[in-house]
């Protein structure tokens, strides 16, 4: 377990070291990186700027998440005259062309989580590489993963799982802004790898709070599953524990009653629908 939570720590570090080495603007693709810590020092400034890219699109960041950005110097009159008339400039070139990056600075937290991060990944794949020594491992040092930003990323800056980020949502901040965090990932993020939005994430979540005597917490949860996957039996079936625990037992049989029109052959919904309609005939 510790090894694994290293390994997540790695990938984390990756993504913030990638805009550590990228070569300044305005100095060209061929002048070698300065300020190399991590990476090798005879690193070329086209590799540095390929790591850096891999970064950018693990972390969906740009050079700036990392990276200082310096205001270009104001302009004269004459020279905002004469840049005026000229034809446009190279990106990122000359004076009064637009913002430049400053790569070597250290002056961002994130660039120094980063050199950390990188760090901690170059360590973990380097013990990855020792597992084909291992006696019954059968797979070769060639064929073995490798940990890198994406591993744990997955597209966003933060790589917290969904179930842990919602759960802390809803204990930290409550209900709304819980359900409120769900929906807004789940536009923005929803066919990408960021999230896992599939139907068990929220069922899951929905159970577990109703084991912890929150009963409030895992009907929100299985009430968001219902609205997004509306064919999900199971959801149904913990929705009418959630309702009986609420005591609201028509509630939970409408539920049960959802959950055998959506799956017919579930055993587990019919015994607990026969045993409330007993119940409910019993008062």
């Amino acid at each position: 377990m510790r090894f694994f939570v290293t390994g997540l720590l790695l990938t984390l570090a990756a993504v913030a070291v990638s805009a550590q080495t990228e070569p300044p603007a305005g100095r060209g693709r061929g002048a070698a990186p300065r300020n190399l810590q991590i990476l090798p020092k005879d690193t070329s400034a086209q590799d540095v700027g390929a790591l850096m890219q891999q970064f950018t699109r693990a972390l969906g960041v740009q050079c700036t998440y990392c990276h200082v950005q310096r205001t270009a110097p104001l302009l004269s009159a004459e020279e905002s005259a004469a840049q005026a008339a000229a034809p446009p400039a190279g990106r990122g070139r000359g004076r009064g062309a637009g913002p430049q990056m400053d790569f070597a600075a250290d002056d961002k937290r994130q660039k120094q989580t980063a050199r950390v991060m990188l760090a901690l990944t170059n360590d973990l794949n380097a013990r990855i590489g020792t597992l084909s020594t291992v006696p019954g491992f059968n797979k070769q040092g060639a064929g073995l993963a490798r940990v890198q930003c994406a591993t744990c990323h997955r597209g966003v800056t933060n790589p917290q799982l969904l179930p842990e980020l919602l759960a802390q949502t809803m204990t930290g901040k409550g209900e709304a802004a819980a359900v409120a965090l769900y929906r807004e990932l789940r536009q923005k993020y929803l066919g990408t790898e960021a999230y896992d939005f599939r139907e068990p994430v929220l069922l899951d979540l929905g159970r577990q709070s109703l084991a912890a005597q929150k009963p409030d917490d895992a009907l929100a949860w299985l009430q968001l599953n219902v609205e997004f996957n509306p064919n999900f039996a199971d959801s149904y079936l913990v929705l009418a524990q959630v309702h009986e625990r609420k005591r609201d037992r028509e509630a939970a049989i409408k539920d049960l009653e959802k959950a055998i029109a959506l799956d017919p052959a579930n055993a587990s919904a019919k015994t607990q629908l026969a045993a409330l309609q007993r119940k409910r005939d019993i008062q």
